[in-house]
């Protein structure tokens, strides 16, 4: 995304300087040409007033020695003309030897204008600037009409074009480097922050993205963020105080509650339909209690205050107990569990991790239909011990794996309804792992979903000798 930012700048730098260009590089041309032209004016209609006096004073000889000496640009002419058009005397380019004003010209320069026109001329059909006036000698109007070649300023108005289409690509290339090189420098900031952001999780609300010393609009969108993430972490800490303190008082009241249910369910004289109800109700005070003792242990990781038992302990053996545990509850939904494990040293809380495989492995037997298998195995990866539960369930989606550990999260809305999950076992299960220095994650199994544990293996136990 920043990458795309930063080509979008540019993209805008280049196109701002490229129609800057362009229209500096018009008005450049366009004053040129006017300048150009208005010097050959200006000369020819010195020249001009020069040969009508010269020719008023000594007549058609005096006109071409003054022509000679008063036109000096490229392929200059002048020519007398009479009122009817006729050419009386010409100098200089094959040009004069026609009439070059128009008819409409002619009668406003006998009504006494003085005429300034761009014509094309000659069998070459090429510009020419021409000035004519009129003249009067013995009596009789005639007109002086000079011109000069236009092909000149032409030239030097190309060669100025040309350069500045040579010129437009390389400041543009130059602008886009520059532009470039200001949008990185520009977004830094935003980088920083956004990294700083995306690393900021439930767990590390404490932390704040860093602000620039720019006083600027970044400085006040990072200086919001903070006050936002200060308000966010206020916030959490006080949800997080909420549920444990409601979780604590909750926890005296279901244990009472459990007792007298249990005092009843064994009394002698009770019909069927009553103990059914006790039994029910027994079944939802046993959820509501492990619900209650989820929180807790996940209040208790959020303040770092999980206070953790650490021995040193054989993954393959705390595997295999969980498995025992849960051999009722896989009977009871027709799952065979199978076992492959080979002895791996780890150093755990050997209670709070059978809670984190407890709960993974029983979501894997929850999700596996009636008469299939969870596969279980434990050993050595490098310098971990791996812990794999793999199933035979619908497996979890590509997008999902991440979110699965998420507190509350359900793939299955439906199926979560009708199981009575809480949603907190698989985020008890990372909190936990995560605490013991390790990782769990979801990945695609043979038939379903594999979940893998990872531990770091006892310090100084070389790895080729831990499954011996």
């Amino acid at each position: 995304m920043r990458l795309a930012i930063r080509v979008r700048m540019t993209l805008w730098y280049a196109a701002l300087l490229s129609i800057i260009v362009a229209a500096v590089g018009a008005f450049l041309v366009l004053a040129l040409r006017s300048d150009l032209t208005g010097a050959i004016d200006r000369a020819l209609r010195s020249a001009t007033d020069q040969i009508a006096l010269d020719y008023a004073r000594e007549g058609v000889p005096e006109l071409r020695d003054s022509a000679s000496a008063v036109l000096k640009g490229e392929r200059a002419a002048a020519q007398l003309l009479d009122r009817d058009a006729h050419v009386i005397a010409t100098f200089g380019d094959p040009v004069a030897v026609a009439p070059m004003i128009a008819p409409a010209d002619l009668r406003a320069v006998l009504n006494g204008h003085s005429v300034v026109r761009t014509r094309e001329l000659g069998a070459g059909r090429q510009d020419f600037r021409v000035v004519a006036r009129s003249v009067d000698r013995h009596g009789r109007r005639r007109l002086v009409v000079a011109a000069q070649s236009l092909a000149p300023a032409q030239r030097s108005v190309r060669q100025v074009v040309l350069l500045l289409l040579l010129a437009l690509p390389a400041a543009v290339l130059a602008t886009a480097a520059g532009g470039w090189a200001l949008a990185r420098r520009s977004l830094r900031p935003v980088a920083q922050m956004t990294s700083a952001a995306a690393a900021i999780g439930v767990d590390r609300l404490d932390e704040r993205v860093p602000e620039p010393r720019t006083h600027d609009e970044i400085a006040h969108l990072a200086a919001t963020l903070n006050t936002m993430l200060e308000r966010i972490e206020h916030g959490v800490q006080e949800q997080r105080r909420l549920v444990a303190d409601a979780s604590h008082e909750l926890r005296t009241p279901l244990a009472a509650m459990r007792s007298e249910l249990d005092v009843s369910l064994r009394m002698d004289r009770l019909s069927p339909a009553a103990r059914e109800i006790l039994l029910s109700t027994r079944e939802e005070v046993d959820r509501l209690t492990r619900t209650v003792d989820d929180l807790l242990t996940l209040a208790a990781a959020d303040d770092a205050a999980l206070d953790l038992r650490l021995e040193p302990h054989d993954l393959a053996a705390l595997a295999q107990a969980v498995v025992d545990e849960l051999a009722p509850v896989a009977a009871a939904r027709r799952v065979h569990v199978e076992l492959e494990i080979e002895p791996v040293p780890i150093v755990v809380d050997p209670v709070r991790f059978a809670q984190a495989v407890r709960n993974v492995l029983a979501n894997a037997i929850e999700f596996t239909a009636p008469d299939s298998r969870v596969r279980v195995s434990a050993g050595v990866a490098g310098r971990d011990g791996r812990l794999v539960i793999e199933d035979e369930g619908p497996g979890v989606p590509e997008e999902l794996r991440e979110r699965i550990f998420d507190r509350f999260f359900r793939a299955d809305q439906s199926r979560a309804r009708a199981t009575g999950g809480s949603g907190l076992g698989l985020a008890i299960a990372r909190e936990i792992v995560v605490a013991h220095g390790g990782r769990v994650r979801a990945q695609g199994g043979a038939r379903g979903a594999a979940f893998v544990i990872e531990l770091p293996l006892v310090a100084g136990r070389a790895p080729a000798a831990a499954g011996t």
